[in-house]
């Protein structure tokens, strides 16, 4: 009863097709997984982040906040401003003391109304001086100066229509 319970294994050394063709399949991958890692140690993964950023910064916007009611503004929404021609000391240098320079910007005086969500003045969207902190009036606006830089403008906010006029009075 020894040897009658299991059947013979061939000893001639030859292998089933089977087990050939799992052997086949496993060399197959392991070789696909090898040249992956290959190609990855090469620096294709840093192309793939370098390229997945680029359309993420292509696609970015970035917001800016209207001075007076704190909107984020999107890309082509302006805040509504009258900007006086000539520079705010072009009227008389000599009085203000100040003389143009080369190394300071060209300032201008300007009047913001407000952003298109909070002008015209709205109950939904208060503008609010960025100075006195009190809610502006329907007809009041802040006075600034505004600075041309290279590719952009930059305002300097001095007072609204109600804080400016109690300071001269």
């Amino acid at each position: 009863m020894r040897g009658a319970a299991y059947p013979s294994t061939p000893t001639s050394g030859s292998m089933p097709a089977m087990q050939v063709a799992v052997l086949v399949l496993m060399v197959i991958v392991i070789g696909a997984l090898l040249y992956t890692l290959v190609r990855l140690g090469r620096g294709d993964y840093t192309q793939l982040a370098h390229r997945m950023a680029r359309r993420t910064r292509e696609s970015f916007e970035v917001l800016k906040p209207c001075p007076l009611c704190g909107t984020m503004l999107r890309k082509g929404e302006t805040v509504h401003s009258v900007v006086f021609s000539g520079p705010a000391y072009a009227q008389n240098p000599k009085k203000a003391g100040v003389t143009p320079s080369r190394n300071r910007p060209e300032d201008h005086l300007a009047h913001l109304f407000g952003c298109p969500y909070c002008y015209p003045a709205n109950d939904d969207h208060p503008r609010q001086c960025p100075v006195c902190t009190k809610v502006l009036p329907r007809d009041g606006y802040v006075i600034d100066r505004m600075f041309e830089k290279p590719g952009r403008k930059h305002v300097h906010v001095l007072g609204c229509t109600e804080c400016r006029s109690r300071g001269k009075t």
